[in-house]
């Protein structure tokens, strides 16, 4: 074995660690980007967790509100209505008859005073 090739052999053996120190430095920077990336999406996990808790929070209190306005109507809301617009509607055809009547007996009266 001779000398040069040796010398050959070692700048070959040096120019490889150096491009494995290289190539090592570069996995080593990509693993910490990704470290990085890692922890805040790990961070914006939790602040979506702590979002839609609250959000849960909101839609069970409104839930809540619902049921307890709901639980205020009567049960039979739509038909005591009905119930009512009809008894309305009696109660005015019964005023009109006894306001036409009325009106009658007056300018009955003032005809037959008229006659006098």
């Amino acid at each position: 074995m001779s000398n040069g090739n040796t010398t050959d052999w070692l700048v070959k053996l040096q120019d490889s660690l150096t491009a494995l120190k290289v190539s090592s430095g570069n996995v080593e920077s990509k693993v910490e980007q990704l470290v990085s990336g890692m922890a805040k999406l790990e961070a914006s996990l939790d602040g979506i967790k702590n979002i839609t808790s609250s959000q849960e929070t909101r839609i069970t209190v409104l839930e809540e509100r619902l049921a307890h306005r709901s639980s205020l109507l009567p049960d039979n809301l739509n038909e005591d209505m009905a119930l009512i617009k009809s008894q309305l509607s009696m109660y005015r055809k019964f005023i009109w008859m006894i306001s036409s009547v009325t009106i009658g007996l007056v300018a009955k009266m003032i005809s037959d005073m008229a006659l006098i």
